[in-house]
């Protein structure tokens, strides 16, 4: 028999009966994690089965009065709860449910978050596109440089050559932003991001604004001033697979594909 658990969100597994009797005794399967297995229709917490599992578990009576909300975790009487297209949501939270299908936002069980070199690729693919479009301005200025009427003042060309540059990066800025913007407005995700099945929301699953674009794109600045080691934290964090600039934003990266 195959298991799956929820751990922060994520769901794990499958696996075998003896791996998931070591997962209980290890502490990661507590009493309150939500466990499913081949013919259950729905997930349950630990604790209902636990008098069976793993192996062949045995099923109260009241289960089938009862089902796992979609959006709280939470194991409710039917008779409290709402039912559509085969999920069950609590009435308290029926509002929140239909929110977040109408942006299409995965609910807390389905959600998979994605690894560093899934991460990593994406953000190499969106580094080339900016980077092109980088190159073909910091051309443009340079040749205005180039073309620009030459004095007899040796420091009027060094002033231009600065303003120049202080230009080439400022730009470099504004594209950078422009790109992230106009992309995780519109679909969630930059082209990179979209490229590997990727999806950027914040940790409720909501969408991000551009204010909180623009403040995630100047923290990425402490990943990369931190001797990468912002970036490296997502191959720590086990949980919800979280960099330096995630955390600081509250936004998280989800694959789609495999949710």
């Amino acid at each position: 028999m195959s298991w799956y658990y929820a751990v922060g969100g994520q769901q794990m597994g499958p696996v075998s009966d003896d791996e998931f009797n070591r997962l209980v005794q290890s502490g990661t399967v507590r009493r309150e994690t939500l466990v499913f297995t081949e013919g259950w229709s729905d997930w349950r917490p630990y604790s209902t089965v636990a008098s069976g599992a793993p192996g062949t578990p045995a099923v109260s009576a009241s289960d089938a009065d009862t089902a796992v909300c979609a959006v709280s975790g939470r194991r409710l009487p039917k008779r409290d709860m709402l039912e559509f297209e085969g999920r069950w949501v609590g009435a308290e939270h029926k509002e929140e449910f239909f929110q977040r299908l109408r942006e299409g936002v995965n609910l807390p069980m389905d959600v998979v978050y994605a690894g560093f070199w899934r991460r990593f690729l994406a953000k190499f693919i969106d580094l080339v596109i900016v980077g092109v479009v980088n190159i073909v301005v910091a051309f443009l200025l340079g040749m205005m440089l180039a073309f620009a009427p030459k004095g007899s003042d040796p420091g009027a060309a060094v002033g231009m050559a600065l303003v120049i540059q202080i230009l080439i990066q400022l730009s470099g800025i504004a594209l950078a932003l422009g790109y992230a913007i106009f992309f995780i407005r519109k679909y969630d995700a930059t082209p990179g991001k979209m490229a590997l099945g990727l999806r950027l929301l914040r940790a409720d699953g909501s969408r991000l604004s551009s204010g909180r674009i623009v403040g995630r794109y100047f923290a990425e600045w402490l990943s990369s001033m931190t001797l990468l080691i912002g970036y490296l934290m997502v191959a720590f964090d086990k949980e919800q697979r979280r960099a330096l600039h995630d955390r600081v934003a509250d936004t998280r990266v989800i694959d789609v594909r495999r949710r």
